[in-house]
């Protein structure tokens, strides 16, 4: 109900509003407009005229500034954003999904054959060529011979509207076929995991990027992190890590087998915007002794910048959390020559299902804040707040580094990550129970003594 209109005149408008839905459905345009028309002379901020007013007529132009309207007035209503990007020539038509619909998943029973798009071979000498983040460049591992990678764009102006891709297949696709490749250089076929976006052949030796008819409709990766710790300081970081925390085995480092660390580039989405979340709540406006409770409301905003989702189900989120954060401001525009010698892997959570992800993410730790943003430093009760509307969303497709690996102690496997820009680790680590078992034997000891000293003291008095 909008606050501006009366009961009665809100009844009149919804019913009015009704009818010219109904019209408009059955085909009858110029009685569909008419009835819209009369519905927004009631109230003109309401989104659902305006989307239905662009739905009587074939004039691209008039369309167009309706659904302008329409999203003035409601900036979240879908329904008008879709049909913006739909009337947009920045949209690719010919992937539109279907309103109302949904993209199914492949079912692959064969390995899906690729073919490589790209292999990195020395100019001079025809070694293999491999990427060294440290010095920008494509480095030959035979002459040495380099050759300096283009910088690109800056990172921040790589953000895209996710309005020109949630309506299409690619927002809800994502990698799941096993690849069959034939190299390039040798003509020997590997059989390669789903989601790996790069190969190193086994027979040659040769760096190849691939592509395949599944790659086609996946987004691109729009930037990268460049890896900056490397195996040394990789596996130092994870030894002085194991040697720390106060329930450790005292024999951890010592007796820790085969720690496996293997680096590679994994996908990630990265989401801007807004949110306008609205509020009501009652607030105290009389005394503690003699209360006046009165209705409030409101809206908080928050703009948030880089909400960070993993692209992939397989990565262990509380692993995650202990070595964020990444450097997202220290991203590259991305190019293919990142990769050479590099493992690259592609997302199997798809641009739709991370940026429902990130918004769950958003709208909780608002609302979580709310109590201390509204009306602060009044008493106040049952707040409440709405579902929130979203403006101004966009994201990116980013490459961020990681060192996966595990580790053996007496026997059992723990899982180690570890932050390729930062040196950051975290993971799993055995706890030694007797030391468990004596912290919780001397805070029992310390409450103890504590009750008993107040006990006595209180005895005394």
């Amino acid at each position: 109900m909008d606050s501006r209109l009366t009961n009665s005149q809100n009844q009149e408008y919804e019913q009015i509003l009704r009818d010219g839905i109904t019209a408009a459905r059955a085909g009858y345009r110029e009685q569909a407009r008419k009835l819209l028309e009369k519905a927004l002379e009631l109230n003109k901020f309401d989104a659902r005229p305006w989307v239905w007013l662009s739905a009587t007529t074939d004039d691209l132009d008039k369309r167009r500034e309706y659904l302008e309207y329409a999203v003035a007035a409601d900036p979240s209503d879908a329904t008008a954003r879709r049909g913006l990007v739909l009337l947009s020539d920045k949209l690719d038509k010919s992937r539109l999904i279907p309103e109302g619909q949904t993209v199914e998943p492949h079912h692959h029973t064969q390995p899906e054959e690729v073919r490589p798009l790209q292999s990195f071979l020395c100019p001079q000498c025809g070694g293999r060529m491999l990427y060294d983040p440290g010095k920008t460049s494509l480095v030959c591992e035979n002459c040495n011979y380099s050759q300096k990678s283009d910088e690109g764009r800056p990172a921040e102006t790589m953000e895209q509207s996710i309005d020109f891709v949630l309506p299409t297949t690619r927002s809800q696709r994502w990698a799941d076929a096993q690849h069959a490749m034939k190299c390039s250089q040798c003509g020997a076929l590997t059989l390669l995991p789903p989601a790996e976006k790069t190969v190193q052949c086994p027979y040659c030796g040769s760096n190849q990027l691939i592509e395949s008819s599944e790659t086609l409709e996946l987004v691109d990766p729009q930037t990268i992190a460049l890896m900056k710790i490397d195996a040394r300081q990789a596996a130092l970081n994870v030894k002085n890590w194991l040697g720390s925390g106060s329930f450790v085995p005292d024999d951890l480092i010592k007796a820790v087998r085969r720690i496996q660390l293997r680096p590679a580039y994994y996908p990630f989405w990265t989401f801007d915007g807004t949110l306008e979340i609205d509020w009501h709540c009652e607030v105290n406006e009389g005394t503690s002794r003699y209360p006046r409770w009165v209705r409030h409301s409101g809206t908080e905003f928050e703009l948030f910048d880089d909400i960070l989702v993993p692209g992939l189900r397989a990565l262990p989120s509380r692993q995650l959390w202990e070595i964020e954060p990444f450097n997202l401001k220290e991203m590259a525009e991305f190019q293919p020559e990142h990769l050479a010698g590099w493992l690259a892997l592609s997302y199997d959570i798809p641009l739709a299902d991370a940026s429902l992800m990130a918004r769950e993410k958003v709208i909780n730790k608002l609302r979580r804040s709310l109590q201390n943003l509204v009306e602060p430093g009044r008493q106040k009760r049952n707040l409440t707040s709405g579902a929130g509307k979203w403006s101004g969303l966009t994201f990116k497709h980013a490459l961020l580094p990681l060192w996966v690996g595990t580790y053996e102690y007496l026997g059992k496997h723990y899982q180690l990550l570890v932050n390729g820009q930062t040196g950051k680790v975290g993971g799993k680590k055995p706890t030694d129970k007797t030391k468990v078992t004596l912290f919780i034997a001397g805070a029992v000891l310390v409450i103890a003594i504590i009750l008993l000293g107040a006990y006595l003291l209180f005895k005394v008095k």
